[in-house]
C-alpha cells in the first residue's frame, strides 16, 4: 500500500483510503474501474480463471442513462436526435465494457435499449396496447429503420478462460 501511495504521490495523484483495500482476488471478489472481477471455475474444465464483466453498478447507471433519454417528456425532441443520443452511449459503454465475460450483460442492455426505444415510439405515435406496439415496431426494425446502434453480444475470441 506505500508503494502505491508513493507512486500515486510522484504523479500527483492521491489514493482514496475510503474506497481502497487490499483483497485476496483469489478468496473474494472486488469491483475495479466499472468491472466486477472475481476469480471462477469453468463448467467444462474445472480450471479457475477471471471472471471480468460490468459490475452491477455500472449495469444499472446504462440502463438508468437509456431510460432518461427515452422518457416521454423528449417525444416533441426529433426522433434522429434521441437514437443519435443513444447511440453514441450505447457505443461508448459496449466498446468500454465489452471484454472478457461480458455478453450476458451486453445482452440485457440491448434488450433494454430495444424496449426503451420501442416504448418511446409507442408514445410518440399513441400506440397504447403492447401487443401491436411489438407487431409496429419489431426489433429488426428499430435497427434498419430507425438506425439504433446494435450492441455487439458475442465475444471477438473463442475463449476466456485463463488459467489462474
Amino acid at each position: 500500500m506505500n508503494t502505491v501511495r508513493q507512486v500515486l504521490e510522484r504523479l500527483d495523484l492521491t489514493l482514496n483510503e475510503t474506497k481502497t483495500r487490499i483483497v485476496d482476488a483469489r478468496q473474494e471478489s472486488f469491483n475495479f474501474l466499472g468491472f466486477a472481477i472475481r476469480v471462477s471455475k469453468g463448467l467444462k474444465t474445472g480450471k479457475r480463471y477471471p471472471h471480468v464483466c460490468p459490475s452491477p453498478k455500472s449495469r444499472a447507471r446504462i440502463k438508468e442513462r437509456i431510460t432518461q433519454m427515452t422518457g416521454r417528456e423528449r417525444t416533441p425532441i426529433p426522433l434522429e436526435d434521441i437514437v443519435g443520443s443513444m447511440n453514441a452511449t450505447l457505443r461508448g459503454w459496449a466498446n468500454y465494457f465489452h471484454y472478457r465475460n461480458s455478453n450476458g450483460v451486453l445482452e440485457k442492455v440491448k434488450v433494454h435499449a430495444e424496449e426503451r426505444l420501442r416504448k418511446h415510439l409507442m408514445k410518440r405515435y399513441k400506440v397504447k396496447d403492447r401487443g401491436i406496439g411489438l407487431g409496429r415496431f419489431p426489433s429488426q426494425q428499430l435497427y434498419t429503420r430507425y438506425g439504433l446502434y446494435k450492441v455487439p453480444t458475442t465475444a471477438g475470441w473463442k475463449t476466456a478462460h485463463v488459467s489462474v
